[in-house]
């Protein structure tokens, strides 16, 4: 039984809802606490794209799971694929087979998508990014409706990024990753039904090419 369709977001809000704060949010929380109250803010200022080692926060390598490995369960190498194949390139089919009718994603600051609207993101990636590949490197099951798993999405930064939560950013010509932890729920059918996940807004900005600074006294 699917629910009654939603309206959708404006497209500002709706990017914002996937990298999971709003544009005041995402810099003020700077990549920790999403606290709608922290203690700092901050501004942002175009920079060079920076290493995605910036800032103390060092990516490790991780070996990325195959779904023709015959060690892993059918629905994990399902999950391989859609992010190889559906998602990372673009296969309608795919993704409606894929997500429930009624899906949602929840992102770290509470605020929800529906699959369309996510879906919406994922072209935004592609239309921006040249080599753009979603990969898995863990996911986790206990064999019932719920499947965890580290996922990361990388690619070259070759065109305008309209999905950034403080606005488009114009290309760098560098090396976009950012790494999110996913938690997937699915329905009696076997498709996606809800997932939750949560990542660094931060590291994923800087790696777009924003700098991060502080900001100087609130107005009292």
């Amino acid at each position: 039984m699917t629910t009654p369709a939603q309206p959708h977001f404006t497209r500002r809000r709706t990017l914002a809802a996937f990298t999971g704060v709003l544009a005041t949010a995402a810099l003020a929380a700077c990549g920790g606490s999403s606290d709608p109250a922290p203690a700092a803010a901050a501004t942002a200022t175009p920079s060079g794209a920076p290493s995605p080692s910036g800032s103390g926060n060092t990516m490790t390598t991780e070996k990325n799971l195959s779904a023709d490995d015959p060690a892993l369960d059918a629905r994990s190498r399902q999950l391989i694929r859609i992010g190889e194949d559906g998602i990372a390139r673009e296969n309608p089919a795919l993704l409606a087979a894929f997500f429930a009718p009624d899906f949602r994603f929840h992102g770290p600051d509470g605020g929800t998508l529906s699959r369309e609207e996510l879906w919406d993101y994922f072209a935004a990636c592609r239309r921006a990014f040249d080599d753009f590949q979603v990969t898995r490197q863990a996911i986790f099951s206990d064999g019932g409706a719920f499947v965890g798993a580290r996922t990361t999405f990388t690619g070259i930064f070759a065109r305008r990024f309209d999905a950034s939560p403080i606005g488009p950013l114009e290309p760098t010509g560098g090396r976009m990753m950012y790494r999110i932890n996913n938690v997937f729920r699915y329905n009696d059918q076997g498709t996606l039904a809800e997932e939750w996940a949560q990542y660094d807004s931060r590291l994923f900005l800087e790696t777009l090419g924003v700098r991060l600074v502080p900001a100087g006294p609130r107005p009292s």
